[in-house]
């Protein structure tokens, strides 16, 4: 799968950098504030966030979850995506690192897969980790995890929308709309929908009933052991009959606080990226894609909600299926 990324600066084309990677800003919260995981590398004697390269068929988040699983032991799951860093290496290669927030929580022992590449780490204050952190472009992302908690955003919980596989042309199917199939290829972007999704800690899966989405989740389903919820006002019957009742679905979901996936058509995504926009900032909400077809075959729009009593969206990306 090929990653990329759409931030509120309205990145919306493939990443163009010679090294991908991805990593994170572990935090957790403790009696005596906020404090937040760095490693030492040996090699470059230098503290840093865990990070690492993209491998083949790897997504930025897929990649950001195993790094820092190697580097410090730590299973997280990714929160509020951070300003990335991009940075000349080498021979004048152009490197991009893509970076989350992840919360840790309970007394997980830290233990680097690697003692070569990662010789020490450590929780340590947000001052003394200003203090400590090698490059200072580092504090980019410290700056922002820091901000996110004074503005309650840094627990922001991911609304994760999915456009159906690729399925079997319309002009060509001449049998009941709702029950048209995924193509081969589209069957291939729902398996790899697995491990992307995974980065995500998502606790629901909600789809249209139609054949092609709840086929598009069914791996996912597989992996996870939940249940997929069909709501027919995701479908594009149902859309299409009712839009108010498509958005009262949505707002449902919203308003539940739960991470979750919700896998609709084409030509409902209008409406959800209307209910996006209404429930984001005007900044965010300019950058949305809004010209047809908004979003590729397989492709997932994950929108970040700060929780409260009045939740609200405050950063996007999207990521797209591997290409075929």
């Amino acid at each position: 799968m090929s990653p990329t990324p759409v931030s509120t600066a309205g990145e919306s084309a493939r990443l163009k950098a010679d090294v991908l990677a991805g990593g994170a800003v572990c935090w957790r919260e403790t009696s005596a504030g906020l404090e937040v995981l760095l490693v030492h590398r040996p090699k470059y004697n230098d503290w840093s966030w865990p990070k690492g390269k993209v491998e083949k068929g790897e997504t930025l988040p897929e990649c950001a979850v195993r790094e820092v699983e190697e580097e410090t032991g730590l299973k997280i799951h990714l929160g509020l995506p951070l300003p990335a860093a991009r940075y000349t290496v080498g021979k004048n290669l152009q490197k991009h690192v893509a970076y989350w927030a992840a919360e840790v929580t309970g007394e997980a022992k830290l233990k680097a897969s690697d003692p070569k590449e990662i010789d020490d780490i450590g929780w340590f204050s947000v001052e003394r980790a200003r203090q400590l952190l090698t490059l200072f472009a580092d504090r980019e992302q410290l700056d922002k995890v820091e901000h996110a908690r004074h503005t309650g955003s840094l627990r922001a919980w991911p609304l994760i929308i999915v456009r159906h596989g690729k399925a079997f042309p319309r002009a060509k199917w001449h049998e009941t709309e709702h029950v048209r199939p995924l193509l081969a290829v589209g069957t291939r972007q729902a398996m790899a929908l697995t491990n992307l999704l995974g980065a995500w800690n998502l606790q629901k899966l909600v789809s249209s009933p139609w054949k092609r989405c709840v086929a598009t989740l069914k791996p996912v389903a597989a992996a996870t052991g939940f249940r997929i919820k069909q709501v027919s006002a995701l479908s594009e019957k149902g859309n299409a009959d009712s839009p108010k009742k498509t958005v009262k679905a949505l707002t449902k979901l919203l308003y539940k606080g739960r991470p979750v996936a919700v896998c609709t058509h084409r030509p409902v995504l209008p409406t959800v990226l209307d209910f996006i926009a209404d429930h984001a900032p005007k900044g965010l909400a300019a950058h949305l894609p809004d010209k047809d077809p908004y979003m590729n075959p397989g492709e997932i729009l994950v929108a970040y909600v700060r929780p409260g009593e009045v939740p609200r969206i405050v950063e996007v990306e999207r990521y797209r299926p591997i290409d075929t």
